[in-house]
């Protein structure tokens, strides 16, 4: 499975320090994100999914009034779905050394939502471990329409409009989870994705893009 070069990498680590979100539209090709679809698909299939929730550990809870759809988490033994979090990995690397984020680990799910679905505008950095650092969701859906709806909107920390995107298969879009409100919009038809974060074990003080 590949993706981007090291060129691609280093725009998105600079679109991430000057506009705090970058956008890859072909950071997969349609093989390698038809192949995390198929797997997302069979897994689905075999009642691996588990609705959507909202909040973290003993506080989750289901809210279809905020958040729709289902997931399941990836594992290092998928197929699919274990090159993608080994690709990500790579990725992390990349992003450390290019701006001295401290990233320890990545983490991610597949996500389906049915036609009508959505999430409404949240923050993916939790404000008392604040452990998300930036927030990766990659797209699997073929020939998308723009009349079907589910675009991810993201927002600055002055809830001011920053990105409107559809969600066409082999798109990354990368953001830093703090300050980064951001929705998605319901859609007309199913919509299959992939949510990840990448992570540092313990939040510093004045942590963030292009600081040691």
């Amino acid at each position: 499975m590949a993706m981007q070069s090291g060129g691609d990498w280093q725009r998105a680590a600079a679109d991430l320090t000057e506009q705090g979100f970058a956008v890859l539209p072909d950071a997969l090709p349609e093989s390698g994100w038809q192949a995390l679809r198929a797997e997302a698909q069979d897994l689905l299939s075999r009642a691996a999914f588990s609705a959507a929730r909202i909040g973290r550990g003993d506080d989750g809870r289901q809210d279809s009034g905020t958040r729709g759809g289902s997931v399941c988490w990836l594992d290092p033994d998928m197929p699919a779905g274990g090159a993608f979090l080994r690709l990500m990995d790579d990725l992390r690397v990349s992003l450390n050394r290019t701006l001295f984020l401290g990233l320890d680990t990545f983490e991610a799910h597949y996500a389906h939502h049915l036609p009508g679905t959505f999430y409404e505008m949240h923050v993916d950095r939790h404000f008392q471990t604040r452990t998300r650092i930036v927030s990766a969701v990659i797209y699997l859906n073929s020939a998308w329409p723009a009349a079907a709806g589910g675009e991810i909107v993201l927002f600055d920390a002055a809830n001011t409009h920053l990105l409107t995107l559809s969600p066409r298969g082999g798109t990354l879009v990368l953001f830093m989870s703090e300050g980064t409100p951001h929705e998605a919009r319901k859609a007309t038809r199913e919509r299959w994705s992939i949510a990840g974060w990448f992570r540092c074990r313990e939040w510093q003080a004045g942590f963030g893009a292009g600081t040691r």
